[in-house]
């Protein structure tokens, strides 16, 4: 089963760049957009990016003071989850189960939503500049998500960046990779089918790539496709949830998955179709190229990252930015140890609406951590999971795992639970 012609269009509506409203308006002269308010004092807070965070911020900033002014601008029609996809890829769940409207939660909560695409920030005068045209805005959340860095493994030249991303898409930002990495699952032949772990622990989905791999090697092996996926890791074992991965690799998808840890990459050769790693040359029929991450355009544009860094600097604990207090940085947007993870942007978001509010009100509020709960496929309806917190340290200004709890034993209860827990946020987040 590969992609429908009914999947390709749902997903288009999911990735659409801009929207299909209104004449594009890049200039600082852009027509201010007429948003209603509440009320005419009412403070504003705009929110840039309506994933698994912006989304929650919006829904719970109104609830918790509907009389403030919320506007989402997301350039998506639709909201695709990155969570669970991984199980879409490889026809365990529907395409259905991934997308949501973003029309519903802004029409019960009464919150604006923008189906339009950012292009500026104008911080001196509280300005955000769309493809339809400007906001004003009293505090301005930016929700971004994050972007690739091709630097380190590709380096920059454009037509090898271009390369790295309608060839071998990374897949870790809803849409249109979504469904190109799908096509190239269900369409793989066989040989070697390469996906790789980004450096670090700041990229989105520390167990992503681990999933994805069993979970695609676990498809090839119920289509006796005649390859093998080969996970190039720079770490030396899974950094959460290693022991159910190797139970997975060495128990349930044996012969269709190599692991290759410790591997650091030096170089990707398109036209060779090789990877040159310090463990020797790895070669690829096809690739799934998942590099370091770094943040949106849009916050480097609004001069929010320090030279030579790839994330806001942060007023810690909190997520205003050092560069401007009235603006913030939430989920895979922000600087912190924290899992960029769907569950954390959403835990996050609780807490950081009623701080938003709490902002507008002029009052201080004690800090609390987000949570991280994790789940991953690891074979047909068997899963394992991570749970934990987060501990700060206002002396040393460092956070630390708390509370952490692990089932690392792959089980269909704990399957069901995955289901039930993306349910579950999803509901949080939409109805």
């Amino acid at each position: 089963m590969g992609v429908s012609r009914r999947d390709l269009f749902k997903a288009v509506g999911a990735g659409a760049v801009v929207s299909l409203i209104g004449s594009p308006t890049f200039a600082k002269k852009a027509e201010t957009l007429n948003l209603p308010k509440p009320s005419k004092g009412s403070p504003r807070v705009v929110i840039v990016g309506g994933g698994w965070s912006g989304s929650t911020l919006a829904k719970y900033i109104k609830k918790k003071d509907p009389k403030v002014d919320v506007v989402l601008i997301e350039r998506r029609a639709m909201f695709m989850s990155c969570p669970v996809s991984n199980l879409w890829l490889v026809d365990l769940v529907p395409l259905e189960f991934l997308i949501h409207s973003h029309l519903k939660p802004a029409s019960k909560y009464g919150y604006h939503f923008v189906n339009a695409m950012v292009h500026d920030i104008d911080r001196e005068k509280r300005f955000v500049y769309t493809n339809l045209g400007k906001i004003h805005y009293d505090y301005l959340v930016l929700a971004t998500g994050i972007d690739y860095d091709y630097s380190q493994w590709v380096g920059t030249d454009p037509r090898d960046v271009e390369i790295a991303m309608t060839k071998y898409p990374a897949a870790f930002k809803p849409g249109n990779e979504h469904i190109r990495l799908k096509q190239k699952i269900h369409d793989f032949e066989g040989g070697n089918f390469v996906i790789t772990v980004p450096p670090g622990l700041d990229y989105r989905c520390i167990p992503g790539p681990y999933e994805r791999a069993t979970m695609v090697a676990w498809f090839f092996k119920k289509n006796k496709v005649p390859g093998k996926v080969i996970l190039i890791d720079p770490h030396n074992d899974p950094p959460v949830k290693a022991e159910g991965f190797h139970k997975a690799w060495n128990e349930y998808v044996k012969g269709y998955i190599e692991y290759l840890p410790n591997a650091q990459i030096k170089e990707v050769d398109f036209g060779r179709k090789r990877i040159v790693t310090n463990v020797g040359d790895v070669k690829f029929d096809d690739l799934n190229l998942y590099p370091r991450c770094k943040s949106a355009p849009i916050v480097f544009k609004a001069g929010l990252v320090k030279k030579g860094d790839r994330w806001p600097a942060l007023r810690w604990p909190w997520y205003q930015t050092v560069e401007d207090e009235r603006i913030l940085c939430t989920g895979d947007a922000r600087n912190q140890p924290f899992s960029k993870s769907g569950n954390t942007a959403n835990s996050e978001a609780h807490i950081v609406a009623e701080f938003v509010v709490n902002l507008i009100r002029g009052k201080e509020m004690p800090y609390r951590p987000p949570r991280t709960l994790c789940y991953s496929g690891v074979d047909k309806e068997k899963a394992v999971w991570v749970d934990l917190t987060y501990k700060y340290d206002p002396k040393k200004n460092e956070f630390a795992f708390h509370n952490v709890k692990m089932d690392n034993t792959p089980s269909k209860k704990n399957w069901i639970a995955y289901l039930e827990w993306a349910k579950g946020l999803y509901r949080d987040m939409f109805s």
